[in-house]
């Protein structure tokens, strides 16, 4: 091959790959609270169907005029390219929680006082509040909460009888 026919090719292969390269157009999926890119979304455009890398990345031919994003864990959406530039956001599908109210005490009383003013509880209540699952949960101990004092056997009396019994008959 001649110098000059391999500079012509050399030149040629460059434009056709600047020419490819201008015909497509590079986004970025994103989470919109968090800003973090989101891999493996699935885009779906009237050329085909592709997914994001794992830097959110994907590319999207210039011919295309809108983009439908899904993905497990946010809302799926239409997006009209045009109104794009180079990030799209998606919405993350979260579960709408009511406000969460925790109370702390220190020490070792199982009903904190403070706790049963600000919720007005009954003794009962208060210590099923105050019950502390970290723990590892005391049923027995759960049971006498919920079971009035008055109503449970007394076992010490017969404890004594029996020992009383026992040290007499050794």
């Amino acid at each position: 091959m001649k110098p000059k026919t391999t500079v012509t090719l050399l030149i040629f292969i460059l434009l056709t790959a600047a020419l490819q390269a201008a015909g497509q157009r590079r986004l970025v999926a994103v989470d919109f609270d968090t800003m973090a890119p989101i891999a493996g979304a699935s885009v779906v455009s009237s050329n085909g169907n592709t997914i994001t890398d794992s830097l959110g990345h994907f590319s999207v031919a210039d011919s295309c005029k809108t983009l439908l994003f899904s993905h497990v864990n946010y809302e799926s959406s239409l997006v009209n390219l045009g109104e794009v530039r180079d990030t799209v956001y998606l919405f993350s599908k979260t579960l709408r929680v009511d406000e969460v109210v925790v109370f702390g005490h220190g020490g070792r009383d199982p009903i904190p006082e403070a706790l049963k003013r600000q919720l007005k509880l009954s003794k009962t209540d208060a210590e099923l509040a105050a019950a502390d699952p970290s723990r590892g949960g005391n049923l027995l101990q759960l049971i006498s909460y919920i079971i009035p004092k008055k109503w449970r056997k007394n076992n010490k009396e017969e404890r004594r009888k029996r020992l009383k019994q026992i040290l007499d008959d050794y």
